[in-house]
């Protein structure tokens, strides 16, 4: 499959923090692997990995890979790969080649790009001989899903897409992935929601593809809903003063930057708190409420089922056994 011969590429840089810093930080397994290529290893960082999918759909792995080797055995022995899922693979640094059995040959990949591996579709790639590559991988699967399926979406004829600038993409792949690193817990309905909100994020940079100052504007916007204090009621009006805008002319500019209105946005903030609070501590689930600025219990009881699908209580349950 690849025929291309190089020299080989100087050794990755680590602009980037440790995988090894990153999984101390945050939770997940770092490893330190070898095997594939004698006498030589990768970093391995498994953020998250779940074998309990939800019914909807949901993520079931997700890992970071520093000097990376790809799918060098495949290659080698000229055979395709095919998952029983969906998978993102965002190349951080390196070049490489793909091919898949659709028709697409040897087809140049580098840093920046962003390959969708669907289900039982064969496939194969690795970075250049006698290079690496740094990745990031999210795999998924479920009826979620599939409706995002098709063109100008998450499409089998356009596996290789671009995505940049890097560092905000590399940081949309942690803020969906992170809040699953925490040993014990698994996806739950909010999790899949981060996801589905990815995805129509960078579908909609395929359409109608964003400058960088709409990246860092969007930015910009989500942290200052992220940095709101829980007991502040969202005021939308005073939102869209500090990005400089009026309400209506804010509210379409998030939506079609984010792929969902900054109530949604919020609101999901406030559940995914709701639920490291109910996994991580034992605080009575009307104190969790107040205290992230639901001024009722049955509000907050409302909302919590419509966006993962189970009660507080009924979470708290499942997580814990």
């Amino acid at each position: 499959m690849f025929t291309l011969l190089v020299k080989p590429r100087p050794k990755l840089s680590e602009k980037r923090p440790s995988l090894k810093a990153l999984s101390d930080t945050h939770g997940g397994k770092y490893t330190v692997q070898s095997g594939i290529i004698p006498g030589e290893t990768r970093d391995y960082w498994l953020i998250m990995e779940s074998f309990h999918a939800l019914p909807t759909g949901g993520m079931t792995r997700s890992a970071q890979i520093h000097r990376s080797w790809g799918m060098i055995n495949q290659n080698r022995e000229k055979t395709f790969r095919r998952l029983k899922v969906f998978s993102l693979v965002y190349l951080l640094e390196g070049e490489g080649l793909f091919s898949d059995e659709r028709g697409k040959t040897d087809q140049p990949i580098r840093a920046g790009d962003l390959l969708c591996l669907f289900p039982d579709v064969g496939h194969v790639y690795c970075p250049l001989p006698g290079t690496r590559w740094n990745e990031i991988n999210i795999e998924f699967s479920g009826p979620a899903f599939s409706a995002w399926t098709g063109t100008d979406l998450l499409d089998p004829a356009e596996p290789i897409r671009r995505l940049a600038p890097m560092d905000y993409w590399l940081g949309r792949f942690h803020e969906s992935v992170l809040p699953l690193a925490k040993k014990g817990l698994e996806p739950a309905l909010a999790d899949t929601g981060r996801l589905i909100a990815l995805i129509a994020e960078m579908c909609s940079t395929w359409i109608r593809p964003h400058s960088d100052h709409a990246m860092e504007w969007i930015h910009t916007a989500r942290a200052w809903l992220i940095d709101l204090p829980t007991t502040v009621p969202l005021n939308l009006v005073e939102a869209a003063k500090a990005l400089g805008l009026g309400e209506q002319a804010y509210r379409k500019k998030f939506k079609r930057l984010c792929g969902v209105s900054p109530t949604t946005f919020r609101s999901r903030h406030l559940i995914e708190q709701a639920c490291h609070e109910l996994c991580g501590t034992d605080r009575g689930i009307k104190d969790i409420a107040y205290s992230l600025g639901f001024r009722t219990e049955f509000y907050f009881f409302r909302r919590f089922r419509q966006i993962t699908g189970l009660s507080p209580g009924e979470y708290r349950r499942r997580a814990t056994q």
